[in-house]
């Protein structure tokens, strides 16, 4: 009786053990909303000096600050140029909501006008960066998308999950590999006819003081177009106060949040 009651004691200590969130297995979907999570979970500000290369020959070098919110379950962001002198000004606003079509829009410093950006027009850009809006919310899962743990690789001696993602529009599919001791999605690739069309890597990492990895730069390329971009990121802060007008697409443009 005595042997009977510790192997059921046994039994109940490995299950517990096995079905703690840490083992029990996740969904693909579930790895990829936690994945957007570790970048963008409340407020932040963040410096960028994007390089654009056609080929071998580097095509444009940009300066922008880029601040974000996540509120009410909409994620807003405002981009503005410091550098070139000819983009010094320029400024874009992202409004994003669930199961909804973004919203751009563009301030032109230069007629002080704000102007509606078609999101959906593959040879739109940021500020002529080469990034897409896709770009920014590449990683969040849509409404209407399917998604599968593809498999798994170790990726710069880290273990992944590769997800598959099945796009409503039948315009091909992408695959994403997620770091398991993080969650933090360090490579993409779309693919249409099962040619790579696209890819996203991370190739620098930085520790913050409590030791949590984020990207530090990140490289995208464009095989059809012969195109590589470098994004990197100089300096960061996070948990700030934001502006409502940062995002208010009438007062975005002439809004000084600079001191």
């Amino acid at each position: 009786m005595r042997k009977t009651f510790l192997f059921f004691v046994t039994l109940l200590a490995i299950c517990a053990y096995c079905f703690t969130p840490a083992f029990c297995e996740m969904t693909a979907e579930e790895i990829l909303t936690k994945s957007a999570e570790q970048g963008f979970k409340d407020t932040f500000r963040v410096a960028l000096t994007i390089q654009t290369f056609k080929g071998q020959k580097q095509a444009s070098t940009q300066t922008l600050w880029v601040s974000g919110r996540l509120k009410n379950g909409q994620a807003d962001f405002f981009f503005d140029f410091d550098e070139p002198k000819e983009s010094k000004g320029l400024r874009f606003l992202l409004l994003t909501k669930p199961d909804e079509q973004p919203k751009v829009f563009m301030y032109l410093p230069a007629t002080g006008k704000t102007l509606p950006v078609v999101t959906d027009d593959p040879s739109s850009d940021i500020g002529g960066t080469g990034l897409h809006i896709d770009d920014i919310l590449g990683f969040v899962p849509k409404s209407g998308e399917k998604y599968s743990i593809f498999g798994e690789e170790k990726l710069n001696g880290q273990d992944c999950w590769i997800i598959k993602i099945v796009r409503p529009d039948s315009k091909g599919e992408r695959l994403v590999w997620v770091q398991k001791n993080n969650f933090i999605t360090v490579k993409s690739q779309d693919l249409e006819d099962k040619k790579i069309t696209r890819t996203y890597r991370v190739i620098e990492f930085f520790k913050t003081q409590d030791g949590k990895e984020f990207p530090r730069e990140e490289e995208i390329t464009n095989p059809k177009k012969n195109s590589r971009i470098l994004v990197r990121q100089e300096n960061a802060v996070f948990g700030i106060e934001l502006s409502d007008k940062l995002f208010d697409p009438k007062q975005f443009g002439t809004y000084k949040w600079q001191n």
